[in-house]
């Protein structure tokens, strides 16, 4: 008799494993998709207000 094909081989692993923290991160960002949300928001909206500063501090400085 040949050898015993293993059913579960190191990539099969792997690649469960790979989908197994896929699919818990899809569940953390459905169950949080609000807070993260307005998160990026918060920080989108930070991050152009500290650019619209600067460009009016450059333009202030220029005249």
């Amino acid at each position: 008799m040949e050898k015993q094909e293993y059913f579960f081989d190191s990539k099969m692993i792997a690649n469960l494993l790979i989908a197994l923290a896929l699919l818990l991160s899809a569940a953390y960002y459905i169950s949080n998709a609000k807070e993260i949300e307005d998160e990026v928001n918060t920080v989108i909206i930070s991050s152009l207000k500290d650019v619209s500063n600067s460009l009016a501090e450059q333009e202030t400085t220029r005249k």
